[in-house]
């Protein structure tokens, strides 16, 4: 696996924020809300939510809009909207830095910066990307030019108690026993990435407690 780092509060304007990075990936993410919303987004028995993603360099494409969209499903699973009706949760996410892995990146982002901002969830969440190369090798977290020379490429989104998958994304084909061998690797790794945010979130309550 590639190289994890993460600093949380990176944003003092935000109720929560993080920056992320995964290998030489790196997004940052930051939430605002529950909070005001706009009459025409207003919900009586939720909370609206609003996620929006940002490419480092030009205009988001459709590629930009399918990552925003995993990452939407994603969140909408694991926040407890109906505690908040008539309000909103805006998580915004740009792209600092890419060589590949944005969407693992960004997810991971804005799933600590949830945390950061105290935003009450059913299970925290990660996502871990694999490809299969021609040999049928699975490399997880792979550089861009890996997945350049790669059959299949799929990032799995799973939750924090069971590993059950929230969301996915796939380019390339694989068949049903590729699929199964890359989503077992991807669990497998998505437990590093768990003890990673408790790592993150530790060490911050514990500057947090040094300082009061």
């Amino acid at each position: 696996m590639s190289k994890h780092a993460c600093e949380l509060n990176f944003l003092s304007r935000s109720d929560g924020s993080a920056l992320y990075s995964i290998g030489n990936t790196v997004a940052l993410a930051s939430v605002n809300g529950p909070g005001e919303v706009k009459k025409f987004n207003r919900l009586y028995n939720r909370a609206y939510l609003e996620v929006s993603y940002s490419p480092s360099t030009g205009q988001s494409m459709i590629g930009e809009r399918a990552l925003e969209s995993v990452i939407t499903r994603t969140v909408e699973q694991v926040i407890l909207v109906h505690l908040h009706p008539r309000t909103a949760v805006n998580v915004t996410i740009q792209e600092m830095q890419s060589d590949g892995l944005e969407l693992s990146t960004s997810v991971n982002a804005a799933c600590l910066s949830l945390l950061d901002a105290g935003v009450q969830m059913k299970s925290t969440f990660a996502a871990v990307t694999c490809c299969l190369t021609p040999s049928s090798t699975i490399l997880i977290e792979p550089t861009a030019a890996e997945m350049k020379e790669s059959v299949a490429v799929a990032t799995f989104v799973l939750d924090g108690q069971a590993l059950n998958v929230l969301s996915a994304h796939q380019e390339g084909c694989l068949n049903a026993e590729n699929f199964n061998a890359c989503l077992k690797a991807c669990q497998t790794a998505a437990k590093d990435v768990f003890n990673f945010y408790r790592q993150a979130l530790e060490k911050k309550y514990h500057t947090c407690n040094e300082i009061s």
